[in-house]
């Protein structure tokens, strides 16, 4: 397979870093730390088209975590590397590529990928070609799979949408807006955020979706400028989310905005500053985001883990509050512990060996990084991974998920400023 890395575009606007050098450097550390017996993690993202961000965004989790676990001893005999292949996010392109990855790669023992835009063209590949696949997928498809390679981390879409309804409730707004892109990654929590605004009470006073990417939505402006609503809840792309602000601002007036970790990405955050100006997207905007404190000792561990991977991830702060970055920083630390407990390297053998190594069960020591829980597991020990996400607890479905918070950027970093309840969540999704 041929990545053709340099056709690397960010998914939501412009990367502060030139591509000509982002290319140079995912061309010469792409491989990360190579040997003749090195197994593969492969991070099969977008690369280019418009979900570019993704293969950045969980390359910022790959290397960090394969530095410690090589630093630690490897496994079981081997050193682990990871390797970028691009899925362009369109299934039509991420299907043979999800194929010709297998085929062509006898070290892969586990993915990072299957994205939302082709989770449901590739993982049933992934599944049969029995690799273990650790997807940001938020789809409700994947609620209740019987895919046995199939692992998701983090909270799906729904829940995702849910939350944002709760956090409009929460900051007081009673008149809502929902303003969503027609992709498929917005619109896995599109329906659960409108459900939760009128599980509520609150006042939909408009839902608009938005056919991505357009040259102008004025007829869709004034049309919210019109239902006067007091916030906007909202996920679109960058460049649609910088063409529907750029005319709000000029034909009415902003307002605040929910939304969700799309505007935390450098993309995202560049092209709306770009045109409302960073002062007021920092005064308006809410994230809603899986949380996960910083300050835990897990979490540390992964920052300068993170910050002394330049060579791979260029500019690494701005993936460290990214928890799709920290989700996938996690899940190479479960995949290479999940070998050593099942003492094989082999996806067959250890796959039924992850939900165990982050389980709680009695007598288990619960350790926060992979050396750590090596050591352990050397001992002769049962073990809990609790890692930078923190406790992961998959279901029967291979599912977990965490607490939401309400997120505010301060000086480019993005701060918990409220913590959302299970029960708030809870209630935005009927329950």
């Amino acid at each position: 397979m041929t990545l053709v890395i340099c056709q690397l575009r960010w998914r939501r606007g412009a990367a502060a870093l030139g591509l000509g050098a982002l290319c140079a450097t995912v061309a010469a550390c792409g491989n990360g730390a190579g040997s003749s017996n090195a197994l593969t993690i492969g991070i099969f993202h977008a690369y280019s088209g418009p979900n570019a961000a993704y293969g950045p965004e969980a390359a910022a989790g790959c290397y960090p975590a394969v530095k410690l676990i090589n630093a630690a001893g490897g496994v079981l005999g081997h050193t682990l590397q990871c390797k970028p292949y691009d899925s362009k996010g369109d299934p039509a392109d991420a299907v043979p590529a999800a194929n010709q990855l297998i085929a062509t790669t006898p070290s892969l023992v586990g993915v990072l990928g299957g994205g939302t835009s082709t989770a449901t063209a590739v993982i049933p590949i992934f599944n049969s070609g029995h690799i273990p696949v650790f997807s940001t997928t938020g789809q409700s498809s994947f609620d209740t799979t019987t895919d046995a390679y199939f692992w998701r981390i983090l909270s799906p879409d729904a829940a995702q949408g849910s939350a944002m309804a709760a956090a409009a409730k929460r900051l007081g707004f009673t008149r809502i807006a929902t303003v969503f892109g027609n992709d498929s990654s917005a619109q896995g929590s599109a329906p659960a955020a409108i459900a939760g605004v009128r599980a509520l009470g609150l006042d939909l006073v408009a839902n608009q979706t938005l056919a991505i990417d357009q040259a102008s939505y004025s007829s869709q402006v004034q049309q919210l400028i019109a239902a006067r609503p007091q916030v906007i809840i909202s996920e679109a792309d960058p460049q649609t989310s910088a063409t529907y602000l750029s005319e709000l601002q000029q034909l009415g007036t902003l307002v605040p905005m929910v939304t969700d970790p799309v505007s935390q990405e450098p993309p995202w955050i560049q092209a709306v500053s770009g045109v409302i100006g960073k002062a007021k997207l920092q005064q308006l905007d809410y994230v809603v985001t899986v949380y996960s404190s910083p300050s835990t000792s897990a979490y540390q561990v992964y920052t300068k883990a993170l910050m002394a991977s330049k060579a791979q991830v260029p500019q690494p702060g701005q993936w460290d509050s990214d928890l799709y970055s920290v989700a996938d920083y996690d899940s190479v630390n479960i995949m290479a512990l999940a070998m050593i407990a099942s003492h094989s390297t082999k996806p067959t053998v250890f796959n039924s060996w992850v939900a165990r190594v982050t389980s709680p069960s009695p007598g288990a020591e619960v350790v926060h990084t992979f050396a750590a829980g090596k050591a352990a597991l050397g001992q002769g020990k049962t073990i809990q991974y609790v890692g930078a996400v923190g406790p992961t607890v998959f279901n029967q479905y291979h599912n977990s998920g965490q607490s939401f918070g309400i997120e505010r950027s301060h000086n480019g970093n993005f701060v918990l400023s409220i913590l959302l309840s299970p029960a708030e969540v809870n209630a935005a999704a009927g329950q």
